[in-house]
């Protein structure tokens, strides 16, 4: 016999072992909701921030600037990095270049059935507005494309 007993037979290690695996899992499965929560925010955010850009043909610069900074400014968008939301904006832009009429109502959709809270959900408000004032005018087009975000999103009123 060894000076040294087996872990695997000693019930007290065996027990702290496991607790320590269900930990784990736990940290595991709220890290992964978050994520998930995470990805319906990154998804409703551009989805919303396309909407309003391409109401008036395309992106702008300036427009794309203040995206960028409500994207590096928001703390859900952690997981996330500058090269997922080129990608995703890249993603809308084919789609409206294809069919505008259709790539609204897909963005549109998406807003509606994404799970977020009240406070995400006026976040991506907020991005919105940031994102209309960029270029320092404000076009009717994007009010109306402001007001349909708002709905899909299922918040009342505009507020400028």
């Amino acid at each position: 016999m060894t000076k040294y007993k087996s872990t695997q037979d000693d019930l007290f290690l065996r027990g702290a072992r496991l607790r320590a695996h269900q930990k784990a899992d736990d940290r595991d499965l709220r890290g992964a909701t978050s994520r998930a929560g995470a990805e319906d925010f990154f998804q409703a955010l551009v989805a919303a921030v396309a909407v309003i850009a391409h109401v008036d043909g395309q992106l702008a610069l300036a427009e794309r600037r203040k995206l960028v900074e409500a994207f590096l400014a928001s703390p859900a968008m952690a997981g996330f990095s500058v090269a997922d939301l080129a990608e995703e904006l890249a993603h809308h832009a084919r789609a409206y270049g294809y069919a505008p009429d259709l790539a609204e109502k897909q963005a549109l959709t998406t807003l509606s059935i994404s799970a977020l809270g009240a406070c995400d959900r006026q976040s991506i408000r907020d991005a919105c507005h940031q994102v209309i004032t960029a270029d320092g005018l404000v076009h009717p087009v994007e009010l109306g494309a402001l007001y349909r975000v708002e709905r899909a999103l299922g918040i009342g009123e505009i507020t400028l």
